[in-house]
């Protein structure tokens, strides 16, 4: 007998930056949303730019997410370590032949699993929040990385740090914010609760087509001057009930 589908819970959106559109560059952020046996994922992932094949690394990353969480209990949460050395296999797997150093890329997730917890893990830039009662924390507190470079997959010469955090009992109304540097560098920490407020206020209630096609519309007329670069978002909650 196959399982009962898990509800989504969650909803996202990514558009490609002005300055990407100028160039006729190919947009560098890729996301995805999936359920299953396990509970549900969301996946964010930003290429670096520096890198030739940066859209593609983006892109394998979410699809080596939701091939690793598969692979999960329905009953019992995989040891975080485990999780994640499985993600960068399947990445690199996903991009042979290719070389992963041409293909880096940060990754953002958040699995709501069905027994209940929440794995949050983040690799280099972007941001990772999470809470309830309209606050939230960031997973990663400082910029990842040296200099201008961030951590990422592929890197040459280096394995990933990821920051990770188990909550095994989130509170109700509990939700989780997912966002490349392009929204998150212009979300100052004492607003990001209130940021997800507005997103779940004014974009939770709305059928999905309508949901999306509003998300695209206040991405791409982003208030910060001089915005270049993608942008993408996504919020997760989980089961209980609609976020609030």
């Amino acid at each position: 007998m196959r399982a009962t589908p898990t509800p989504q819970t969650w909803f996202g959106a990514s558009v490609r930056g002005p300055a990407h559109g100028r160039h006729r560059v190919a947009k560098q952020d890729a996301w995805r949303g999936t359920s299953g046996r396990f509970g549900s994922l969301v996946v964010v992932a930003d290429g670096l730019g520096s890198r030739p094949h940066s859209r593609l690394g983006a892109l394998a990353a979410c699809r080596a997410a939701h091939q690793a969480v598969r692979g999960l209990s329905a009953h019992e949460a995989a040891d975080p370590s485990t999780l994640f050395a499985r993600i960068e296999s399947c990445w690199r797997a996903e991009l042979a032949p290719r070389d992963p150093a041409e293909c880096s890329t940060t990754v953002m997730l958040s699995v709501v699993h069905r027994c209940g917890g929440v794995l949050l893990g983040q690799v280099g830039d972007g941001l990772v929040a999470y809470g309830a009662e309209h606050v939230a924390e960031r997973l990663v507190r400082e910029r990842t990385g040296f200099g201008n470079e961030t951590d990422a997959l592929g890197l040459p010469g280096r394995r990933p740090l990821w920051h990770f955090r188990w909550l095994p009992a989130p509170p109700a109304g509990f939700r989780v914010l997912l966002a490349t540097d392009g929204v998150a560098d212009d979300l100052r920490p004492e607003s990001l609760g209130r940021f997800v407020d507005h997103l779940a206020q004014e974009f939770g209630p709305l059928p999905p087509p309508e949901r999306h096609r509003r998300l695209v519309a206040e991405l791409r007329a982003w208030p910060t001057p001089g915005h270049f670069d993608d942008k993408t978002l996504a919020l997760h909650w989980t089961q209980r009930g609609r976020p609030s």
